[in-house]
């Protein structure tokens, strides 16, 4: 079973984006750290989720493997992954065997904006390329060796007070934003004939994140990218790894696991809110997206998120020795 878990459609006006329902904040600073232990008894080592910031993740024990979207990669213990913003994933690891990893949640445009004009340069080429931005540092690979000694030691600020860090914080996500710009940038082609595509892309995306629980027809959703219908299903296939209509329907069921956690809504209501005129339908969806039916996942979600609750309780004190958020 694939769970997600707490996430939320975010009511900014010019996103419409899904977001992970944490706050990723340090004293109204744009960015978290976290730790967390997962025990023998769990498969899921990181729930499925997303949220607007970039993450650094560094696995401290165990073997996991770790899905970004549709790919997935092997972690072992010290190894790491950069996934860009806005990017789906998750892990699972065996039963039987423990695990605990760190990660570090920040705003690339609060790094960025202390670059000027000059850091949109960096943000723009991740965000534009954010699939091909993915990066996995290894262990035994002698080019990772510095970053994930960074990672590795980013745990160490959390018990400190957050003067006498920021800065240096600041400095080593940089230094490691930059590491994985040079490593990435032959794969991204970053030119503006193929920016300028990605742009209808993302008009095309807003579009079904505004409308998702509409009747949404693909003359509509061409109109809103500006192109014809043939070079906008080609490029929104290249871009995001979907079809326009497979994509939308990932959107509603992620947002319907959403409401079935969140509210009491019948789960009739929510497949028709969802742009679901058949629940039969609507379940088979679910199932064949998340792993389990729609009212098994509102039992297993509201479990969690109450060990979650509790989790945060404990927090300041003493480690999870639970899954919690990343």
């Amino acid at each position: 079973m694939i769970l997600l878990y707490y996430f939320a459609m975010n009511a900014w006006e010019e996103k419409k984006t899904i977001l992970e329902k944490v706050n990723h904040e340090t004293e109204a600073r744009p960015f978290s750290i976290h730790r967390t232990y997962v025990g023998e008894e769990n498969a899921s080592a990181l729930y499925l989720h997303c949220h607007p910031e970039a993450e650094l993740f560094y696995l401290e024990e165990g073997t996991i493997t770790f899905w970004v979207e549709d790919r997935s990669f092997t972690l072992h213990a010290g190894d790491g992954i950069f996934v860009p913003p806005n990017l789906t994933h998750h892990a699972e690891k065996r039963l039987g065997e423990a695990c605990s990893h760190r990660a570090v949640v920040f705003s690339l445009e609060w790094l960025a904006g202390y670059l000027g004009e000059t850091g949109n340069l960096y943000v723009n080429a991740i965000l534009n390329h954010r699939p091909e931005s993915v990066k996995v540092f290894c262990r035994g690979d002698e080019e990772s060796r510095e970053t994930l000694e960074r990672l590795a030691g980013l745990w160490n600020y959390v018990s400190a007070p957050l003067q006498s860090y920021e800065m240096r914080l600041m400095g080593e996500l940089m230094i490691t934003l930059q590491e994985i710009f040079n490593a990435v940038s032959d794969q991204m082609r970053y030119n503006e004939k193929a920016d300028g595509s990605r742009e209808g892309v993302r008009k095309g995306i807003d579009y079904l994140m505004l409308h998702y629980g509409e009747n949404v027809t693909l003359s509509a959703l061409v109109e809103s990218s500006g192109y014809s219908e043939s070079h906008f299903c080609h490029r929104f296939k290249a871009v995001t790894g979907y079809a326009p209509f497979a994509y939308l329907n990932r959107i509603r069921i992620i947002k319907a696991a959403e409401r079935l956690i969140l509210t009491d809504d019948k789960i009739t209501e929510i497949a028709g809110s969802c742009g679901f005129d058949n629940v039969s339908y609507f379940n088979r969806v679910f199932r064949r997206q998340m792993g389990t039916a729609p009212g098994e996942y509102r039992e297993s979600g509201r479990r969690q998120r109450e060990e979650k609750a509790w989790e945060s309780l404990q927090k300041k004190n003493l480690p999870s020795e639970k899954q919690g958020s990343d």
